[in-house]
């Protein structure tokens, strides 16, 4: 055999044993292995079971999160769902509020100044308001100390008669710091100029004071029974959203009315079933703590509900299917200032970006200045809105609109929607990732927008209400015409 052919054997036997070691060292892993599983003694792994939706989570292994929580701020993750919730506020002469020297509240001007001077303290409340669920005794008792629950009520019942300008500026402040607590001062306010419905007498007997905040919720409408003595009866009913429900000190509810008879009652004015506004017995009527939402939570919406069925005098209520003052419309101060609000927070976020050495670009500059600017344009508008609204106030004696005016003024949510939805975007896409937290001013803010959405003057939805009235009165008359055709300033009146 040749050296050659001798080196071949070699190389072959010595692979062959290596291929012979690796398969045995194999096989006996492989052995090893399956005696462990099987050994007496070790409980066999179940097998993990089928993900369903009806899997008990009693037979799931709960995830340890080691992390520390976030900080608490809503009610749904701090406050129990059956802790009660402090009804009233605290007094003006609060040691919290007296050196704030606030003014009396005799001129709007005092209001103003007023204001100015509780704002820190209502920054300061917010985060604790929208924890618990409605505005802090110590914000609403500032609040109230200041004016604003009771500006709304006419000069001639001890009120100011704060115009609706003056009311929307005002709520657009507050709202710039926490639309919840604007929403309060907002439905307080206007109460207070529903209670001027009133005749001398019912207002005498129910208002000793206009210091007295009122609550109004028609949702749902209640049954008022036409019965003996020129009263109605309205049987145990609740009323949902309640805003301001926690500082009230006086209650009204909205009602169909029927009667005795069991028949709806039609109204001759509208042609429509009589729908009114009637204020409640206060020692009767009872707060639920149910108002746990996703935002607009300083509102404090709550329910409210009658304790036992109450007849009411007549004269303790005013037809408020006929009535077309839009003691509404100040509400569109809670959206302009929380897009004012979001573009604050926006700018903060931008100058300290700045101030770190991070370059502001082009885009964020050009798209913060087209949200500034549909802002501008909002705020005039709403602004042009208002004082036509007070100009028919202080021209006509009863303060109503045509149904040519009432329908004009009724789309003025379709504009406010598309520009809120617009900054909303566009600040949120360059505060970024800072909203997410659980504690964060900005994701508050985006909380409270989406919520103040669903209200009815903001839905698109025509399932509550018909938003095309003011199209359809132009197809049928053509004396119904355009802003443009109108004037200057705007002049509607000619139009039925």
């Amino acid at each position: 055999m040749t050296i050659e052919g001798a080196l071949a054997l070699l190389l072959v036997l010595v692979v062959s044993m290596l291929v012979i070691m690796v398969g045995g060292g194999i096989v006996l892993a492989l052995v090893a292995l399956r005696w462990r599983r099987n050994r007496p003694g070790r409980p066999a792994r179940p097998k993990p079971a089928a993900h369903s939706p009806a899997a008990s989570s009693a037979t799931m292994v709960p995830r340890v999160n080691t992390a520390p929580p976030p900080p608490a701020t809503t009610a749904a993750a701090a406050r129990s769902e059956v802790e009660a919730v402090e009804h009233g506020d605290v007094d003006a002469d609060d040691p919290r509020i007296v050196p704030l020297g606030l003014e009396p509240a005799t001129s709007t001007e005092a209001v103003f100044r007023n204001l100015e001077k509780i704002k820190p303290l209502l920054h300061a409340e917010a985060a604790e308001s929208d924890r618990i669920g409605r505005t802090t005794p110590l914000a609403g008792g500032a609040l109230r100390a200041a004016g604003l629950f009771r500006w709304g009520f006419p000069k001639e019942r001890g009120g100011l008669g704060a115009s609706y300008a003056d009311r929307l500026e005002a709520v657009t402040r507050v709202a710039r710091i926490d639309a919840g607590m604007a929403w309060v001062t907002m439905w307080l306010g206007a109460h207070g100029d529903i209670a001027g419905r009133l005749d001398d007498a019912a207002f005498a007997e129910i208002y000793p004071s206009v210091d007295l905040p009122t609550v109004f919720s028609a949702t749902p409408l209640a049954k008022a029974v036409e019965v003996a003595g020129d009263k109605y009866r309205i049987e145990e009913s609740r009323w949902r959203l309640g805003s301001g429900g926690y500082h009230a000190d006086r209650w009204m509810a909205g009602a169909k009315v029927w009667d005795a008879a069991g028949d709806p009652v039609i109204d001759e004015a509208t042609g429509e079933q009589k729908f009114i506004g009637v204020w409640l017995p206060a020692d009767k009527v009872r707060q639920a703590d149910d108002w746990n939402p996703m935002g607009v939570r300083s509102s404090g919406s709550a329910s409210y509900f009658l304790a036992e069925p109450v007849e009411i005098p007549r004269s303790w209520s005013f037809n408020a299917g006929a009535d077309s003052r839009p003691y509404f419309f100040p509400f569109m101060g809670v959206l302009v200032g929380a897009a004012q609000h979001l573009i604050d927070l926006t700018f903060d976020a931008l100058r300290a970006k700045s101030r770190a050495g991070t370059v502001v670009g082009s885009y964020d500059r050009t798209a913060l200045t087209g949200a500034l600017a549909s802002l501008d344009m909002l705020v005039l508008g709403l602004r042009g809105y208002a004082q036509y609204l007070d100009r028919v106030r202080e021209e006509r004696e009863s303060g109503e609109l045509t149904r040519a005016e009432e329908a004009w003024v009724h789309t003025v949510g379709m504009p406010v929607r598309e520009s809120l939805i617009k900054i909303r975007d566009v600040t949120a896409d360059i505060y970024g990732t800072g909203y997410v937290s659980a504690g964060s001013e900005f994701g508050r803010v985006l909380r409270d927008i989406q919520v103040a959405f669903a209200h009815g003057w903001l839905k698109l939805s025509d399932t509550g209400a018909d938003h095309g009235a003011r199209v359809a009165q132009m197809l049928e008359n053509p004396e119904v015409v355009p802003i443009w055709d109108t004037g200057w300033p705007v002049e509607l009146t000619s139009a039925p």
